[in-house]
C-alpha cells in the first residue's frame, strides 16, 4: 500500500545512519593468534629438550625446566587474550546494538515528524477540497441557470475548452485535471492532474492558464448567442413591419 519515497524526497530528507565506532575484538583476536602461535612452537620444542633430559645431556634438565616455563607463561597469556577476546566480542555487541539503537530513536524521530506534516498536509488538501465542493456546487447550478435560460431560437455552439479540455457545458473534469497539471509544475501531482488528450507535450510552461481558457470560451459562446438573437429581433421586427405595411 506504502512506498518509499523516491530519490529527490529521499535526498531532500536523508535518514540517520549509526555512527561507526571501531571495533576492539579484531585487534585482540589477531593478538591471541600470535599467542598460540608462539605456543605451538613451544610445544614442538619440548619433545627435543625431554630427550635431552632423558639423554642427562649436560644442563638439559635446566633448559627443561626454562621450556616448560616459558610454556605456562605462554598458555596463560593464551588463556588471558582468549578471555579478553570473549569481553571484547561483548563489548563490541552491545556497542553494535547502542548504536542501533540510537539509529533507530532517531528515525522514529523523523518518521513521527513527517507523519505529523502528512497528517497536517492532508488535513490541509481535505479543507480546501470541501471549499472547492461548496463553490463547484455552485458552477454547476450556473451551467444548469444557463442551460434553462437559453435563448428561444438559439442555440449553443459546439464548443470546447482548449486543448479538448472538456465540453464548454460539461462538468469541467479536464478542465480541473489540466490546470493541477499546470499548477503542480514538476513537483508531485495530485492524483486527479491529467492533460487533455490533444496537449501538445507535458511542458507545463506553455500550458495557458485555466482560467484564461475558461473565460475565452464562455466570450465565445456569450458573443455567438448575442449575435443570433440580434439576428432572431431583426427578422422579428423586419415581419412585423411588412406585415403592418402589407
Amino acid at each position: 500500500m506504502f512506498r518509499r519515497k523516491s530519490g529527490e524526497d529521499a535526498a531532500e530528507h536523508p535518514l540517520p545512519q549509526p555512527e561507526t565506532s571501531a571495533r576492539r575484538a579484531p585487534a585482540v583476536q589477531e593478538k591471541l593468534d600470535c599467542a598460540l602461535g608462539a605456543l605451538a612452537e613451544l610445544d614442538e620444542q619440548v619433545a627435543e629438550y625431554a630427550l635431552e633430559a632423558a639423554e642427562r645431556k649436560p644442563g638439559a634438565a635446566d633448559k627443561l625446566a626454562g621450556h616448560r616455563a616459558k610454556i605456562e607463561a605462554a598458555k596463560t597469556a593464551a588463556d588471558e587474550l582468549a578471555a579478553a577476546l570473549r569481553l571484547a566480542e561483548r563489548l563490541d555487541r552491545q556497542t553494535l546494538a547502542a548504536g542501533a539503537a540510537q539509529m533507530r530513536a532517531e528515525q522514529l524521530a523523523v518518521f513521527e515528524k513527517a507523519t505529523a506534516s502528512r497528517i497536517d498536509s492532508m488535513s490541509e488538501v481535505l479543507a480546501l477540497i470541501g471549499k472547492a465542493s461548496a463553490v463547484y456546487a455552485r458552477y454547476v447550478n450556473a451551467s444548469a441557470e444557463m442551460a434553462a435560460a437559453l435563448p428561444t431560437g438559439t442555440h449553443l455552439p459546439a464548443m470546447h475548452f482548449e486543448g479538448y479540455s472538456g465540453h464548454f457545458l460539461g462538468n469541467g473534469e479536464a478542465l480541473i485535471g489540466r490546470e493541477a497539471f499546470r499548477l503542480a509544475s514538476h513537483g508531485a501531482k495530485p492524483p486527479f492532474a491529467k492533460l487533455p488528450s490533444l496537449s501538445a507535450g507535458d511542458n507545463v510552461a506553455a500550458l495557458r492558464p485555466g482560467v484564461e481558457i475558461l473565460r475565452e470560451a464562455h466570450t465565445a459562446v456569450l458573443n455567438s448567442v448575442k449575435a443570433q438573437v440580434e439576428r432572431l429581433d431583426a427578422a422579428a421586427l423586419d415581419r412585423a413591419t411588412r406585415t403592418e405595411a402589407a
